[in-house]
């Protein structure tokens, strides 16, 4: 009775946001929006590490039902809420697989309750009591829908999902200083590591192109627009017992999963004879393989301001005013979240954004430094790596693109740089 894996990786973010002088003010929760297991993340976080990527966020814990995953030492400070403050003071607890259709709400519940427990355990260590001041939601600090999750299964409101929070873990913290303590107590073990959803692997390269006609994943959820038209990977299938599908698909990019959708509302259905997408290939193959938020592209922007900033995006490849837009967009979501600017986030370039903008050279890492890059891929400069680093690739676009614009070419990016390459 009350055991749980552990695994402690403290090694693989090593500091990298820095100390924090203090101890930490409370706990923020957060819903991954994918499918990974701790144990998927300890990878795809050295992945991170190991391509300089990690300025685009991690939390210090990953946790599901069987396993907790902490990946760096609760001293450091980590950079999981896009906010000076939540990144500084506050822990970040990431409950793991909270993409709809992934696992049910029971189980995602069983994921929550074990992330809880170990909020308890840290709560006992810095001597914080459970409260509206100490436990917090990522959308107090940045604009998400984090937890989105638990903000559907838990009231809908700030204060209802927090004190849903806070009264489990003031009952955790009253049952153990341990998450061992608290399971003991309640007389269970940690539950079994399951698949709730009997999946199928899909032979690798398979992809799918979302209809038009979709509106609503598998599991009844609205599809957010900016799904509807892209091509994603087939992560696994299941049967469906439904009028017009037999099968559905778990789509995602890479490892990541995005939803469960019907084959009925796979791009090219009608084509492949309706009933059974296996009789054809979908109508539409995609324009840009291999293409992620990571890629240098203009399809690769847009995936990433899609992804990060609710973008809404066709990924075209083709830099038009939308996407200019969305990037202005993100840029004045950044400078509020990063230094409180109060910029109406409307995607227009003004006086106000440009007084906001602040200086970034190199050396620098995350969004910022990001927004930059995607900024120049658009205009046709190639920036190395699109990942958030400053580095010397981006340094040298930097002072191309300068030269070009007829201002002081520095390699620095200050307010009349943001402004050439936003406006």
């Amino acid at each position: 009775m009350g055991t749980v894996t552990r695994i402690n990786r403290d090694d693989i973010i090593n500091g990298k946001a820095g100390k924090r002088q203090g101890k930490p003010k409370g706990a923020v929760i957060h819903n991954d929006y994918g499918a990974m297991t701790p144990e998927q993340y300890v990878d795809w976080l050295v992945r991170r590490k190991n391509a300089g990527q990690l300025g685009l966020g991690f939390a210090q814990y990953y946790v599901n039902k069987t396993t907790v995953l902490r990946a760096d030492n609760t001293g450091n400070k980590a950079w999981h809420t896009a906010n000076n403050e939540g990144n500084a003071w506050y822990l970040g607890y990431e409950v793991v697989q909270s993409y709809y259709g992934i696992i049910s709400d029971k189980e995602f519940i069983k994921n929550e309750d074990m992330t809880l427990r170990q909020v308890a355990e840290d709560f006992h260590y810095y001597g914080l009591k459970p409260n509206r001041d100490t436990i917090k939601l990522h959308k107090q600090f940045s604009s998400t829908s984090c937890p989105h999750r638990s903000w559907e299964l838990h009231g809908k409101s700030t204060n209802a999902v927090k004190d849903y929070f806070i009264n489990k873990v003031a009952r955790y913290m009253s049952l153990g200083k341990t998450v061992e303590n608290m399971l003991a107590k309640e007389g269970v073990s940690a539950p079994v590591a399951t698949v709730p959803n009997t999946v199928t692997p899909q032979p690798d390269g398979k992809t799918v192109k979302v209809g038009k006609q979709a509106t609503h994943w598998e599991t009844g959820k609205v599809i957010p627009k900016f799904v509807i038209g892209q091509v994603y990977d087939v992560l696994a299938s299941k049967p469906v017992t439904k009028s017009k599908s037999k099968k559905a698909y778990l789509i995602g990019k890479g490892k990541v999963a995005t939803g469960w959708i019907l084959e009925q509302d796979v791009d090219g259905f009608k084509t492949a004879g309706g009933g059974n997408t296996n009789k054809a290939t979908p109508a539409t193959k995609p324009v840009i393989t291999g293409t992620t938020t990571e890629t240098q592209s203009i399809a690769g922007v847009q995936m990433f301001l899609n992804r990060w900033f609710y973008g809404g995006l066709t990924v075209d490849n083709l830099a038009g005013s939308a996407t200019y837009k969305a990037l202005i967009k993100a840029l004045q979501t950044e400078l509020n979240n990063q230094f409180n600017a109060g910029l109406v986030v409307d995607g227009y370039w003004g006086a106000k954004t440009k007084a906001a903008c602040v200086t970034v050279r190199k050396g620098a890492s995350g969004n910022l430094s990001r927004l930059i890059q995607a900024a120049l891929i658009c205009k046709g400069y190639n920036v190395g790596k699109f990942n958030g680093v400053f580095s010397d690739d981006l340094y040298n676009a930097v002072i191309r693109f300068q030269k070009a614009k007829g201002l002081s070419a520095d390699g620095i990016v200050g307010k009349d740089t943001f402004e050439a390459l936003f406006k």
